[in-house]
């Protein structure tokens, strides 16, 4: 069975869940009046009750009345007692039907949580970008404020100590070999290396290389080869010996000794960050190191202000229903993203270890395929939410995107402008221009947000 044809049986289990809602709306509906049956019932019986004692007080002397009067009482209890069973008996029986029908609601429904992969990432969307059909300000509720959002210097500062941080690893990038055989391996260093594995002493796939930049204490080789090389000079050869972990990928390596010769070439020593290093390297950006460190220091913050206002929006955005077909859509662009990752993973696997990291789909997700499936509702419900916000925030600014806007945007970011169309051809105009409408409506945010120190 293809792709349309289960598509097609979707469609029409949607449509018969839908008639069997209504048939249970209508039982429901009999059952009140049932409810309001016996209600009458009841009342009529306590003035029944009340107008029998009347009247046999009032006919107490006559013993031949008084007979007749007990027969009639019997006779109408008789009665009441076989319409009250008769109508018992029907809301018995209509419960029943409720249970057994949201029975096999509750088991179409789960049969609905099943997804088929869908790699038409502009399905459900209408050519402008907009969620086909949709009117995303009758789906939600904005919060009120959303052009004039107050925002805590504090949620958005990026320290001194992070931008040390960054300058850090940055000149780590711009580093020189040093080879002075003066020189020894300290922890964190990163280290020129070449070596050759072997076990038993034959040399096996992969346990060499001729040029390798290791970063001492990263935990990227195996457990106890990197702590070998500390206090090592440059241009010594080190005898490094390992054993491979038990579940190690490649099972015949996995649980055996090996020994590494190692050639020490070189530590790499990073770059002295000034006004030199920033005039020869980054000169679009700063002249001097403490513009530099400003123009980290903004850029850092413009993004965590960006991350703020989605979170924001998010959180205090109320969604009063979602496009049910929509979602059913982004479930299952969000599957096949995930079987690309799977599919992708192995192949790395397969190229670096000789086999696959994951025996299956469920392992690679972590979760059974039900526990999947309910997880996929999840997320394809929070990626419709994020979209219906910034659709909403557009459709009532009265704004507009199209290509050309996206362009200039990438041209702003330093992008080349191609990309567009690039994304276009592989994933559809309409759902570029989605991606459009979220930055204008980003835009459109952030121009009002207030940032209060």
């Amino acid at each position: 069975m293809n792709d349309s044809e289960l598509k097609e049986i979707n469609d029409t289990v949607e449509e018969v869940t839908s008639d069997i809602e209504e048939t249970a709306n209508g039982i429901t509906s009999d059952i009140e009046e049932t409810a309001n049956d016996i209600t009458s019932d009841i009342k009529e019986t306590v003035n029944d009750a009340s107008s029998d004692i009347k009247e046999t007080v009032e006919d107490i002397k006559s013993h031949s009345q008084v007979k007749r009067e007990q027969r009639r009482k019997e006779v109408k209890q008789a009665r009441r007692k076989a319409k009250t069973a008769s109508i018992v008996g029907y809301v018995c029986l209509a419960v029943v039907c409720v249970l057994v029908i949201w029975g096999i609601v509750a088991l179409v429904s789960k049969q609905l949580d099943k997804v088929v992969p869908n790699e038409n990432y502009s399905e459900g969307l209408a050519e402008n970008g907009y969620i086909s059909g949709v009117t995303a300000s009758d789906k939600i509720t904005l919060p009120e404020d959303y052009k004039n959002i107050k925002v805590p210097y504090s949620e958005i500062e990026f320290t001194d100590e992070e931008i040390d941080s960054e300058i850090e690893s940055l000149l780590a990038g711009y580093s020189s070999l040093n080879t002075d055989e003066a020189t020894t391996v300290k922890d964190g260093d990163d280290v020129e290396i070449a070596y050759v594995g072997t076990v038993d002493g034959v040399e096996f796939d992969g346990g060499s290389s001729d040029s390798y930049k290791l970063t001492i204490g990263s935990g990227t080789f195996i457990e106890g080869f990197e702590e070998q090389l500390i206090g090592a000079n440059v241009g010594s050869t080190v005898e490094v010996n390992v054993t491979f972990p038990e579940d190690y990928a490649s099972a015949d390596l996995a649980g055996k000794d090996a020994v590494f010769t190692v050639d020490v070439n070189g530590v790499y020593e990073p770059e002295v960050f000034d006004d030199d290093f920033v005039a020869e390297n980054f000169s679009d950006k700063a002249s001097t190191a403490e513009e530099y460190r400003e123009y980290v220091r903004s850029t850092h913050e413009d993004e965590n202000l960006e991350t703020y206002i989605k979170d924001y929006l998010t959180e205090n955005t109320t969604v009063k229903s979602y496009p049910s077909k929509y979602v059913r859509t982004l479930k299952g662009i969000q599957m096949y993203d995930d079987q690309q990752s799977y599919e992708y993973m192995n192949q790395m696997y397969q190229s670096y270890y000789g086999s696959a990291g994951y025996d299956s789909f469920e392992s690679y997700i972590g979760m059974t395929m039900d526990e999947y499936y309910q997880s996929l509702k999840d997320k394809a419900k929070d990626t419709c939410k994020v979209n219906m916000i910034w659709q909403a925030i557009v459709e009532k600014e009265g704004a507009t995107v199209d290509a050309d806007y996206y362009k200039s945007y990438l041209t702003e970011k330093g992008q080349d402008a191609s990309y567009y169309d690039t994304m276009a051809t592989t994933s559809g105009e309409a759902f570029v221009l989605q991606q459009a409408i979220a930055i204008k409506g980003l835009e459109i945010v952030k121009a009002g947000a207030t940032v209060e120190k």
